[in-house]
This record gives structure tokens, C-alpha cells and sequence, in this order.
């Protein structure tokens, strides 16, 4: 039996034993590797001329990976940037702290929050100004409500002074002397 079949047979079996695998490296002596770094830090170690060979679980074959390690590359750069646009947008929303105004470089998203907070910022302002005036309002009707207890008070002590008769000097026409008059 060839070596290409005994190295099968073997792959075959370790899969069968360890079901999470796809893929081994087997030495040109036979070793057997899950990892290909190990499987080729082996054959450097041993003096080996070829690589290990690969062996595929049925169903699974090496892909060329270029595409994938592309995309994986991109997804992490854009993740990066997004990362960015978290920090800045966590940063605007936090009323503790300034924040930088948007200008040309400055993600949408995060010019959309900045606008976001300046609405905020002037509604606040303008709920602390009606706040203000609601109070001003407030102790100007405690102020009227406690002028018009004091006219009533007032009014009442009126009408008991008109109430008592005080009487009232009336002169004869004919006792005043009309050379005063």
C-alpha cells in the first residue's frame, strides 16, 4: 500500500475520532498534525525536503483564501472606522463634555448627532427660559393673590367706617356770614 493511501487511512480515522476536525497535516514519517504551523515546524525540525500533506475531511477542501483574507482585512478596517464614529458620537452625547463642531471631514453620523445635541441644547435653553418666566409668573400671582386679600381686608374696613355714623356738620345758609362766602 502507497504511502498517499496509508497517510488516508489514518486521516480517515482521525476524523472519525476527533468529529471538530477538518483538516490534518501528516509528515512524510507518518506524525499526524492538526495545526499546520506545528506540521511544518516539524518538518523543519526533522530536515524534511516536502511539506506535510494535507488531508481534507469528505465535504471539505482548501479554498483559496486570498478573497476571504481580503474581505476579512476590509470588515476590519471598516470596523476600525466605525469604532471612530462610536468614540465621537459618545463624546457629542456627553452634555459634560465640548465637542469638536462638524466640518468636512466629519462622518454624517456623527454631524447628525451634533446636530442632534445643538436642537437639544437650544431646547434646553429655551425650557430653562419658560422655567424662569412660569416662576416669575408664579410669585407675581402669589403677589396679586396677597394684593387683593389686602384690598379686600381694606374694602371691608371701609365699609364699617361708612357703616358707624359720624355725624356730620351741616350749617345753615342763613348762619354763615356771606361776606366770607
Amino acid at each position: 500500500m502507497s504511502d498517499k493511501k496509508k497517510f488516508q487511512e489514518k486521516a480517515n480515522a482521525l476524523f472519525e475520532k476527533y468529529p471538530e476536525a477538518d483538516k490534518i497535516f501528516i509528515s512524510e514519517n507518518g506524525q499526524c498534525f492538526f495545526e499546520e504551523k506545528a506540521a511544518k515546524d516539524y518538518h523543519e525540525l526533522r530536515g524534511f525536503e516536502s511539506e506535510p500533506e494535507v488531508f481534507f475531511r469528505e465535504g471539505f477542501e482548501d479554498e483559496d483564501d486570498s478573497d476571504l483574507q481580503a474581505a476579512l482585512h476590509n470588515s476590519e478596517l471598516a470596523r476600525k472606522v466605525l469604532e471612530g464614529i462610536i468614540e465621537d458620537v459618545a463624546a457629542v452625547c456627553d452634555l459634560d463634555r465640548d465637542y469638536e463642531p462638524a466640518n468636512a471631514d466629519t462622518d454624517e453620523t456623527v454631524t447628525a448627532v451634533i446636530s442632534l445635541r445643538e436642537k437639544y441644547a437650544e431646547k434646553d435653553r429655551l425650557l430653562t427660559e419658560a422655567n424662569a418666566e412660569l416662576e416669575e409668573l408664579s410669585n407675581v400671582a402669589a403677589e396679586n393673590e396677597n394684593l387683593k386679600q389686602q384690598l379686600e381686608a381694606a374694602n371691608k374696613q371701609l365699609e364699617a367706617l361708612n357703616k358707624t355714623t359720624i355725624p356730620k356738620n351741616r350749617k345753615d345758609a342763613s348762619q354763615t356770614d356771606r361776606t366770607k362766602a
